[in-house]
């Protein structure tokens, strides 16, 4: 009986205590409330926002190409009341205006003065707080187009000499020191593989991408390939020199060699004896009625294939 006595009246105690005075406990409690706020929101706080940088380029007639990556954004340290900076964005800040219109400008400072701070807030650090800039003459320069080939025709046929192109040389334009070094616009390869006709075969490839910095007036060419039969070469040595259109009579040298050209199949058929170099004087306008001498060119008749006769010319005496 006695401890239920004692907890009621402590019970009752303890609600007298909290109900006692109970507005003014409250309005002290929100006192104390906005004063904390009030000592924390304003003592000195830290934070670190991103600054777009924005630059004006020199104008195209200046010739002036900067090689120097600028930094997109850059930044910036700013200390002042918590309060204030909890509600900054990066926006308010505005933006670092490079003027580079001269092509000249080879240093710049991030200036804290650029910057648009609120009172109370100032900056304090800019990352990075400068750059250098680097600065070339902008050139344009005749580059020739090479166009590399890729597979095989069919058999019996080969690539004829080498592609070409349509334009031969594209112009390209870029800072001076990379310009200089490019030695070739370099065409996508061209495809022969399975062509069996002869003659021309054209396509329209595109260009390989130019170093970086560097533009090319054009972004395709028209590039011919020409398709021939194979051919072979046979050589025939110290051949007999006949003499045709006078009786009697002889040639120096006697005898020439003769190198066959033409498609494998009739230049391996070839015997010896089909063969003959001749020295005609009838064909060579040369009159044999009287004794005489003359230099007279050598031929040799052959069909599918050509023959490269060596001397051309020999010296007939009749």
């Amino acid at each position: 009986m006695k401890v239920g006595s004692y907890l009621r009246s402590l019970v009752a105690r303890i609600r007298d205590l909290l109900i006692e005075n109970f507005g003014l406990k409250i309005l002290s409690f929100a006192f104390a409330l906005g004063f904390y706020a009030f000592v924390h929101g304003s003592q000195d706080a830290q934070r670190t926002l991103p600054v777009d940088v924005v630059a004006t380029p020199p104008p195209e007639g200046a010739h002036r190409v900067l090689l120097t990556p600028l930094p997109p954004v850059v930044r910036v340290t700013v200390r002042g009341p918590r309060t204030i900076l909890d509600e900054m964005k990066a926006d308010d800040l505005g933006a670092f205006q490079l003027d580079l219109r001269s092509g000249k400008i080879d240093h710049i400072v991030f200036d804290p003065a650029a910057v648009h701070l609120p009172p109370g807030v100032r900056a304090e650090q800019i990352d990075p707080p400068s750059i250098t800039l680097h600065w070339e003459d902008e050139i344009v320069r005749e580059i020739p187009v090479r166009t590399p080939l890729t597979g095989a025709p069919m058999p019996g046929f080969v690539v004829k000499g080498s592609p070409s192109s349509d334009p031969a040389f594209v112009r390209g334009m870029g800072p001076s020191s990379v310009v200089e070094v490019v030695q070739f616009a370099t065409a996508d390869a061209f495809d022969v593989t399975g062509l069996a006709r002869e003659g021309p075969h054209a396509r329209t490839l595109a260009l390989e991408r130019p170093p970086a910095r560097v533009e090319f007036d054009t972004k395709t060419v028209n590039v011919t390939v020409d398709i021939a039969r194979e051919e072979m070469q046979r050589p025939f040595v110290k051949i007999p020199v006949q003499l045709v259109g006078a009786v009697r009579g002889s040639v120096t040298p006697a005898e020439v060699d003769v190198t066959v050209q033409g498609p494998p199949e009739v230049v391996r058929a070839l015997r010896p004896d089909q063969i003959v170099p001749t020295a005609d004087l009838h064909a060579a306008g040369v009159n044999a009625g009287a004794p005489g001498s003359a230099k007279v060119p050598v031929t040799v008749q052959l069909t599918g294939c050509r023959a490269v006769v060596q001397p051309e010319i020999v010296v007939a005496r009749w």
